[in-house]
């Protein structure tokens, strides 16, 4: 049988596993904190990205969600990358490059000029992967037990 994997725009029947995969990807680094507001926007993931000037993309296999990735409108110039998880088992193997490019891309269409995005310091290879791709820290701060890294993209620098 041959593996598919496919990116494509969420949709309603994926809530449950969009909710596990964030879960399960923040409890893998000791990241999770439980609080109901922190999580409020995967009550409605249609209303507050794909119709408020976003996007939230996920990765399948075959039919099985293993990856995601959101884009949350902050002003006119500027969105936040948001909800990136892959699925423990996948990762390393380019899921999350290619989300991310996707997500670059899909806000250089929306006008977009800048990407920020928070990361937990105990989010290793999120870290790499955000600095790989031109990230830059720009502040730090703390969540209760948690160091969060705040970083920075301007969309006019060309990608390699």
């Amino acid at each position: 049988m041959t593996k598919t994997v496919s990116l494509r725009q969420y949709e309603a029947s994926d809530k449950e596993a969009v909710w596990q995969l964030h879960v399960n990807g923040l409890n893998q680094t000791g990241s999770f904190i439980f609080d109901p507001a922190l999580d409020a926007d995967f009550e409605n993931i249609k209303e507050n990205y794909l119709c408020n000037g976003g996007e939230f993309f996920v990765v399948s296999l075959n039919d099985e969600v293993i990856a995601m990735g959101a884009l949350r409108k902050v002003d006119e110039k500027t969105a936040e990358v948001k909800r990136m998880r892959v699925k423990n088992q996948y990762q390393r193997q380019g899921i999350g490059s290619m989300m991310l490019e996707s997500l670059i891309q899909r806000a250089k269409e929306l006008g977009y000029k800048k990407l920020i995005l928070d990361t937990s310091e105990r989010q290793s290879g999120a870290k790499r992967l955000y600095e790989k791709y031109g990230f830059s820290e720009y502040k730090r701060a703390r969540l209760n037990d948690h160091t969060i890294i705040y970083y920075e993209l301007t969309l006019d620098i060309i990608l390699k």
